[in-house]
């Protein structure tokens, strides 16, 4: 942040926490093109079940490779990392049973035929806080929704077929919800970073 205040084009910086992600699930657009089984596959072994791990020399050698390139086979993993294939798959496996490890995908919801996406920050009366992001958070639209630090207490992402659909969610949708004090919004128009490895 305080590299950003000295860039010459930067006009002003505003940073908040994230204090909770509200959403139990992600976009359900993501998968439309999968089968129920290939859905299945996705998804990570529940951490709650699994031991506590300590990270071991082939962690440190298999962890890098996969921040590196994360869709590595399993050859290519053993050979950086000068253990076995069968070494690597196991540990993998333990790896992302005790939730050390966790794969995601970056995906283009104009693909799916979602072009629109927007940001959405609201005020909503701490009272229904809770009841008003649960809600959003089981909309169809909804990508992300969290609460926050700063002027609004609620932050959540919108993706839409279109911009009529966007007014369409805004206004009948969350313009009903009981407890929202106001609503700004954002049009989102190209991503420049995501999900990267902390380096």
């Amino acid at each position: 942040l305080a590299e950003l205040t000295h860039h010459p084009r930067i006009l002003g910086v505003e940073a908040h926490r994230l204090l909770r992600n509200l959403m139990d699930r992600r976009w359900s657009g993501r998968t439309s093109a999968l089968t129920d089984e290939q859905i299945s596959a996705l998804r990570s072994p529940d951490p709650h079940d699994a031991a506590p791990i300590a990270l071991n020399d082939l962690d440190r050698r298999l962890l890098p490779a996969l921040a590196a390139d994360g869709r590595a086979a399993y050859p290519s993993l053993a050979r950086h990392a000068g253990w076995s294939e069968s070494a690597v798959r196991r540990r993998l496996a333990d790896l992302r049973r005790s939730g050390v490890v966790r794969f995601d995908v970056e995906i283009d919801t104009a693909v799916f035929g979602f072009p629109v996406q927007c940001l959405l920050w609201l005020t909503v009366t701490p009272s229904r806080l809770s009841s008003v992001a649960h809600a959003l958070a089981a909309d169809a639209e909804a990508a992300f929704v969290g609460a926050t630090t700063g002027r609004h207490n609620l932050l959540a992402i919108a993706v839409c077929r279109d911009e009529d659909a966007l007014y369409t969610y805004l206004s009948d949708r969350i313009g009903f919800l009981d407890g929202v004090e106001r609503l700004e919004t954002a049009p989102i128009t190209s991503y420049t970073k995501r999900v990267a490895p902390i380096s």
